[in-house]
């Protein structure tokens, strides 16, 4: 018997045609359908250089295993074949076919696989290797119904497919598991599957506080909800970095907070979930949006936590929500430049005959394909990106049929000058966009990003300001990027420093530009930036001085090809020109030659502080808690999502424990099948909407 080993694998997620890859999907976690392809067809034979030319679907794989390929292998019963896979024909490193071998599914651990040679290796190594994989698949036959297993099943079930509490007490569900899945099943009263649900809520909750212990900092983010009951809900999300360096996200509350909801009910209702949790002492940041009540939470803070840096990097303004003001501000000047298009957008949709005639002009006479083009809000300056987005194959169809069948109706005819205008808006919006699609991100660190953005919005500034059509727009939007970032926020210096592509001398750079472009001169100088974490580093090196690192598992987060970024710090940042020099940890860091150039646009931070705990032991931890803050609040709309589709018309009356248990509970078992959102995309089409955000 002999094994061998192909390479990793790594799944990926698409990119759209207008956006450049972005953070906002890490390279190697993909989402349910990548991972379960990753795991069925990429690591199987021809994954790597011991695997053959060919790589299996599963419909080869069923026949490869169960003998439908041509040859007269008979059917294989075992257990172990739904996951190992027989390649006929294996091709070795040396370029050797070896005849017929068994490939693990999981890490291409291969097997010889004749008749004579049964399959004890394989199910060995599967029991030895992947029992996570295989739990109950090599003992089925033994397998004993439990009504009460089957009770907690259904309970989180009911919890995380946003079931109603009587969905185990319907007679055709009864008659389902009854007649085709387990004939010793019985109904699940409504009352039970509530009283279920709260106990597995209480089970799930003891295993989290007791993770939560062993972990170093924490970043918070709150934010409030109203629902159609129209009382006010507080919605607290823990972000962290577990042993494994993977970085977690867990709604840990979505409680009820009574009127008024000013700074002293939304501090005290935090800090109930701070005590709940047992996290007092490892609170790193919160991460707020613009609501002068939430700023007013600040002080009692600072006054009852033991912050770090003097609570300097406690409070993080969502860089969204300030986004999303900037771009606010320029709308106003930017909309009646592209009124006709959007008159003309909503004109078509708001008809389905007008509708219906468009479709048939695209598919008869400009051969595309009919479209509902997105529709311009007002108050959701995205939603003018997406519309003019959307409208960019389709520009001379839209002409021609409102210039011609609706001429009369208009007060001139929509041109070709229009749509020019209406695309330069569109590049320009582009770049508010992605910035706020990277930093809303939840399964990658986005504190040492944000430097980037801010980098590239600057630029954008400085391209535009001269142009006749953004002129206004880009001096109210300038005038507001400066009120909140002329004195930039410590924990988006520090933390980018952290970033291997960066260190100091990059952010000292970006810096220099950002207030170049922008006529900003207040913003801190390298010696400042130096002072910061020499000061943090002391007091890291005082607590943690010979700490053993943990042992780490990699998170990719990418960034576009395409940006003037990168470009600039490798350019300026001098690769390879260091050598290490000093004894502490942070100035060997920092003294050492920066990423290669080639592999700036794909990498991940994680996972180099991973493969470098041992060389930089207090360092990393300090890297660790500036990792993990994170930037934004709106990670809270899945939350919000989730709760009005829980207190929908019919559960209005929901108690407020039951709409917390039912929502926690939800987001931790989303997170354990690895099927949580790595970030904010879906809500954040209707974000905007927040009529809690303050106009300054």
């Amino acid at each position: 018997m002999d094994a061998g080993n192909g390479d990793d694998r790594q799944s990926h997620s698409g990119s759209s045609d207008e956006l450049p890859r972005n953070p906002i999907a890490p390279q190697g976690r993909g989402s349910v359908g990548e991972e379960a392809a990753s795991n069925t067809v990429g690591g199987g034979i021809g994954a790597g250089p011991l695997g053959s030319t060919a790589t299996p679907t599963d419909s080869t794989r069923a026949a490869s295993n169960s003998g439908l390929s041509g040859s007269k292998r008979p059917r294989r019963y075992s257990w172990v074949w739904n996951h190992f896979t027989i390649n006929d024909n294996f091709i070795n490193e040396s370029g050797i076919d070896i005849g017929p071998r068994s490939v693990c599914h999981y890490c291409d651990k291969h097997y010889k696989c004749r008749s004579h040679n049964g399959n004890g290796p394989e199910g060995r190594h599967l029991k030895s290797k992947h029992a996570d994989k295989i739990a109950g698949a090599s003992d089925s036959s033994n397998f004993v119904y439990s009504k009460e297993k089957m009770r907690h099943g259904l309970a989180l079930y009911v919890a995380a497919a946003e079931q109603p509490f009587t969905f185990g007490d319907d007679i055709r569900f009864e008659y389902f598991v009854q007649n085709y899945l387990n004939p010793s099943f019985a109904k699940v009263s409504r009352n039970s599957t509530r009283s279920d649900t709260k106990k597995a809520h209480s089970e799930v909750k003891k295993d989290l506080i007791s993770e939560l212990a062993t972990v170093g900092a924490i970043g918070f983010t709150s934010d409030m909800w109203s629902g159609i009951n129209n009382r006010g809900y507080i919605c607290v999300t823990a972000h962290y970095i577990d042993s494994s360096w993977t970085l977690q996200k867990k709604i840990i509350a979505f409680r009820l907070v009574e009127f008024p909801h000013d700074a002293d009910h939304i501090f005290d209702s935090i800090m109930g979930v701070f005590r709940d949790f047992s996290v007092l002492d490892k609170v790193y940041s919160i991460t707020f949006d613009n609501h002068s009540a939430n700023t007013a939470t600040l002080p009692l803070f600072v006054r009852n936590l033991t912050t770090p840096y003097f609570g300097e990097l406690l409070h993080l303004r969502c860089v969204c929500h300030v986004i999303n003001l900037v771009v606010q501000d320029g709308l106003k000047k930017i909309a009646p430049q592209i009124s006709k298009i959007r008159n003309t957008v909503l004109f078509i949709g708001n008809s389905p005959s007008r509708q219906q005639e468009f479709d048939k002009m695209c598919t008869i006479f400009y051969n595309l394909k009919p479209k509902n083009m997105n529709a311009d809000v007002q108050n959701r300056w995205n939603s003018t990106y997406l519309m003019l987005k959307s409208c960019r194959k389709y520009s001379d169809v839209i002409s021609a049929y409102v210039n011609q069948r609706y001429r009369p109706y208009l007060d001139s005819p929509l041109t070709q000058n229009h749509w020019k205008i209406g695309f330069e808006f569109m590049k320009f919006l582009k770049v508010f966009y992605v910035a706020t699609l990277c930093c809303s991100g939840v399964r990658y660190p986005t504190s040492c990003i944000v430097l980037h953005h801010l980098f590239n919005i600057s630029v954008n500034f400085r391209k535009h300001r001269e142009h006749p059509n953004f002129v206004h727009a880009c001096l109210d939007m300038e005038a507001k990027f400066r009120k909140y970032y002329e004195e930039m926020p410590p924990i988006f210096m520090l933390a980018a420093v952290m970033d291997p592509r960066m260190k100091l001398k990059g952010v000292s750079l970006v810096l220099g530009q950002i207030g170049t472009n922008l006529g900003i001169f207040t913003l801190p100088s390298s010696d400042d930036v130096y002072d910061l974490l020499t000061t943090m580093y002391a007091k890291y090196d005082a607590k943690f001085h010979s700490t053993a690192a943990s042992t780490a598992a990699p998170l990719t987060s990418s960034t576009s090809g395409n940006d003037e970024f990168w470009n600039f710090v490798s350019s300026n940042i001098g690769i390879g020109s260091s050598t290490v020099s000093s004894r502490i940890e942070l100035d060997k860091y920092l003294d050492l030659e920066s990423v290669n150039v080639n592999d700036m646009l794909d990498f991940d931070v994680l996972a180099w502080w991973k493969r470098n705990e041992d060389k930089y032991p207090v360092l990393s931890i300090m890297a660790r808690d500036l990792l993990t803050p994170p930037v934004s609040t709106v990670a809270s709309e899945s939350a919000f999502s989730a709760g009005s589709r829980v207190l929908d018309e019919r559960r209005n009356r929901l108690a407020p424990d039951i709409l917390d248990c039912l929502i926690c509970l939800k987001d931790w078992e989303d997170a354990r099948l690895g099927i949580q959102k790595r970030s904010a995309k879906d809500e954040f089409r209707g974000y905007f909407a927040d009529s809690d955000i303050d106009s300054d």
